[in-house]
């Protein structure tokens, strides 16, 4: 769906980064119920956060007993599943395939069978790009389908470009805020309204409530969006690149196929009835593997809005009107139903 506006709910690509610190079973487990002291439960993990992917390497070579040797086992999700069997080996790796924190939880084995736990939590970033080959494909829509200002259905040919993977969340916004120190464009246009963000200013710094951390931000301006794009190393997509990675090269109706899917997106079907942690629907990705195309946010791109501009636009790389009077949002929102998400 196409939307002008000068300022609105925003989001674009994204990371983000924290780490946790271990805690021992306390008084009262089996460990401490026997009088005898419990195995010596730490570890170490690095990186603290990284992109999907990438290895997490955890260490546990300092867990000891003074109760002869030590196994060990882990649960790389902490969702009660243990991923690996007792034994003595002290190290491993695990990758996440989705963004967020994760907690690891280790387990320590000694010769009297008494056991002690810790976690340690991690971060996995958002900022993973996506490529988008050269090539032609059809944008617009037939029709019957979609709105006047999406037709006609006419073929472009875009050079090659990277993408988010994942929608901006608030914690790597944050990290904008406090890096630049301000909430305010060069021209003085805000960037962001905190009266509808959960984020927070207190005194000269920004901050997040962790339940909120992996979400995408919202309140953001057109300014605000740009102008992080431009802080992280990049820029926003135009309207036709945008197009182009959510909906690839076989004219598919929504990023998934040609056929709604409710439990693919986070719209009002769906039921959450909020924004939910960015890649939360991984069933939900584009033709190049682009989550959250529909439903959660919409996305700020870079272009002008004109009513016309798809009957008017070049066949090569077109990047929008010179001017007008607001800028386009793509996409849909956890606040709207499934004819809003194309």
């Amino acid at each position: 769906m196409r939307v002008s506006s000068l300022i609105t709910f925003s989001f674009i690509l994204s990371i983000v980064l924290s780490l946790g610190c271990g805690q021992s079973d306390a008084p009262g487990s089996p460990a401490h119920s026997t009088g005898q002291l419990p195995p010596k439960v730490v570890f170490t993990v690095s990186p603290t956060s990284a992109a999907p992917g990438t290895d997490f390497h955890v260490d546990a070579s300092d867990a000891s007993s003074q109760f002869g040797e030590v196994v060990l086992r882990w649960d790389f999700e902490d969702d009660g599943v243990w991923d690996t069997d007792f034994s003595t080996e002290r190290v491993a790796t695990h990758a996440y395939t989705s963004p967020g924190y994760k907690k690891i939880r280790l387990e320590v084995r000694d010769d009297r069978q008494i056991n002690a736990t810790t976690t340690r939590e991690v971060f996995v970033t958002s900022n993973e790009m996506v490529h988008i080959p050269a090539g032609e494909f059809v944008m617009g829509s037939l029709g019957g389908v979609g709105n006047d200002d999406e037709r006609p259905s006419h073929k472009v040919f875009l050079d090659a470009f990277q993408m988010g993977k994942y929608e901006v969340t608030n914690q790597r916004y944050v990290e904008f805020l406090n890096a630049t120190g301000k909430n305010v464009a060069d021209a003085g246009h805000p960037l962001i309204d905190l009266n509808i963000s959960p984020i927070k200013r207190r005194g000269a710094s920004y901050s997040i409530a962790k339940k909120w951390a992996d979400h995408p931000v919202v309140g953001v301006t057109w300014y605000g969006a740009n102008a992080y794009a431009q802080w992280a190393g990049g820029r926003l997509p135009t309207e036709t690149e945008w197009e182009k990675a959510a909906r690839g090269t076989d004219e598919r109706e929504f990023p998934w196929g040609e056929q709604w899917l409710a439990a693919n997106a986070n719209s009002w079907e769906f039921g959450r009835q909020a924004t939910a942690p960015v890649g939360s629907h991984q069933q939900g990705a584009s033709f190049y593997g682009v989550e959250d195309l529909a439903g959660n946010v919409y996305e700020w791109v870079a272009d002008w809005y004109a009513k016309d501009y798809y009957q008017t636009s070049p066949a090569r790389n077109p990047k929008g009107p010179n001017s007008g009077e607001g800028r386009v949002l793509r996409g849909g929102s956890w606040a709207e139903l499934a004819n809003a998400q194309q």
